[in-house]
């Protein structure tokens, strides 16, 4: 029950501050005990855990976090859109594909994005589908980046959580996209792009 209104990575944070908050109470410290409630709930606010019941087509690739598309750009003929994501936003982060994940760690700093110098010392992780993949680099205010590989995800599912910084989304070229600069995504919402089907196949599919 409590799994599904909190994401499990910030039940222990709520705890401890929930217990000092009751500590403070019982010593007569208000302010420090108002100081602890606050906590609370600003913590309550960022690990909020939001179910949702997918409902999307096989050809749509829906956007694992919700935030702000920041950049689209090209590498290797593959399509990468730049999620920038607030401590305002879901931090929820759901797969992109059915089935297997692996999950690469590369632990760092947790710098402001804003330079160049935090992009390459900064907390990374990536996380590699069958046929896309998600970098994630954190800032100031994220937690330990910690994913753990699934090999029976389903499109849409939980994963983790995500609380600040950008995630860089690595699509194959005959992808779609759906989504333009300055775009407000949510998270196993929004549809980020599209698998190109061909008139056969749309026929087959009718058939």
């Amino acid at each position: 029950m409590f799994d599904s209104i909190i994401a499990k990575e910030g039940q222990k944070s709520i705890l401890v501050a929930f217990i000092a908050m009751l500590v403070f109470i019982l010593a007569g410290c208000s302010f420090l005990a108002f100081i602890s409630f606050a906590v609370v709930l600003v913590f309550v606010f960022l690990y909020r855990n939001n179910t949702l019941k997918i409902n999307s087509s096989s050809t749509e690739i829906l956007s694992p976090i919700s935030g702000i598309v920041s950049a689209i750009d090209v590498k290797d003929k593959n399509k990468l859109i730049h999620i920038d994501v607030s401590l305002c936003n879901s931090h929820i982060l759901r797969a992109l594909e059915d089935g297997k994940f692996e999950v690469t760690n590369k632990r760092g700093l947790n710098l402001p994005l804003a330079t160049f110098k935090a992009k390459v010392l900064n907390e990374k992780a990536k996380i590699e589908f069958e046929n896309t993949s998600l970098e994630l680099i954190s800032s100031m205010c994220n937690s330990n980046i910690d994913i753990k590989e699934n090999i029976n995800s389903l499109k849409g599912d939980r994963i983790g959580v995500f609380l600040q910084g950008q995630i860089i989304v690595t699509l194959k070229s005959e992808l779609e996209l759906s989504v333009k600069i300055g775009d407000k995504v949510e998270s196993g919402i929004s549809v980020i792009a599209n698998k190109i089907v061909s008139e056969e196949k749309k026929e087959e599919e009718n058939i």
